[in-house]
């Protein structure tokens, strides 16, 4: 007996799911059965996947992108659901649904694929919402807008600037909800930072505010405060090491900042001279 013999069969399929979710290096894996289920990794490796309520919708096939979203239900008590409930980091997180019979336990193939882009609470449950990874394949690439700000993004492709040189090595002292202490920000005017990124190890963190020492971030970034919290100790000395977080400077998108602060005006995806109005109808253009 094989799972296409089951599959195709009209009574016979007892299907059960297994949900894998992956953030960079870090992978949870979840099955609908009532027991912890083990399977074969690469490698030799066995991977382990825990029981949870967890239950999704009907996998369909539209041409419209918002039909084709998937939904996950959880009950308001699982703690990994609950996390979704926060800000969406800036790394995407895929989930792959894998389907398989209870007949050919070994047996499993890939069900449903995409990433995890929202979550709700709908009264004593959480509900996940999932995008199919086919749906970017379906949306209008983005176009270049005639604007008067840069319309590239900071150390991207448009924009040219390579992170790595502007990167400055900076002493976390204090983590406060989004807000970040880091001395070394105080070197440069107020605003320098803003719009710029945060670099603790793998983690991300985009500025939205500085002045002086102080630097707020988008989100909040437990890992950081952790670090902080309990930190590594010298083991020659015995004292606490200090966390190091990498900063790098941020840009309001105008010809003069790119020009006086990055020297990058070759570049520049603006058009600063747009007139404000229309020459020939006389309206508006801004």
């Amino acid at each position: 007996m094989t799972y296409a013999s089951i599959e195709s069969s009209v009574a016979e399929g007892r299907p059960y799911f297994l949900y894998q979710f992956v953030e960079r290096d870090q992978v949870w894996r979840f099955t609908s059965r009532a027991s912890a289920w083990t399977s074969a990794g690469s490698g030799g490796a066995v991977l382990t996947w825990e029981p949870a309520a967890v239950a999704h919708g009907d996998v369909v096939q539209t041409s419209e992108i918002e039909r084709g979203r998937l939904e996950l239900t959880w009950p308001l008590s699982h703690p990994f659901a609950r996390s979704f409930l926060a800000p969406l980091g800036s790394t995407p997180m895929t989930l792959t649904i894998f389907r398989g019979h209870e007949q050919v336990l070994g047996e499993t193939v890939a069900h449903w694929k995409g990433r995890v882009v929202g979550a709700e609470v709908e009264g004593q449950r959480i509900l996940l919402q999932a995008e199919s990874i086919f749906s970017t394949l379906r949306r209008a690439g983005v176009r270049a807008k005639y604007q008067r700000l840069c319309r590239h993004a900071l150390y991207g492709r448009g924009c040219g600037l390579d992170i790595a040189l502007h990167w400055q090595t900076g002493t976390v002292t204090l983590v406060s909800g989004n807000s970040v202490t880091v001395p070394e920000a105080a070197e440069h005017p107020g605003g320098w930072y803003r719009g710029g990124v945060l670099r603790f190890g793998p983690q991300l963190g985009f500025i939205t505010g500085h002045t002086g020492a102080g630097l707020a971030l988008s989100r909040h970034m437990p890992e950081l405060a952790a670090a902080l919290a309990t930190p590594e100790i010298d083991p020659d000395t015995g004292d606490p090491l200090p966390v190091l977080a990498d900063i790098a400077p941020g840009c309001d998108l105008r010809a003069a900042t790119c020009m006086a602060k990055f020297g990058n005006l070759l570049n520049f995806g603006g058009f600063p001279e747009i007139p404000g109005r229309n020459p020939l109808g006389g309206g508006s253009l801004v």
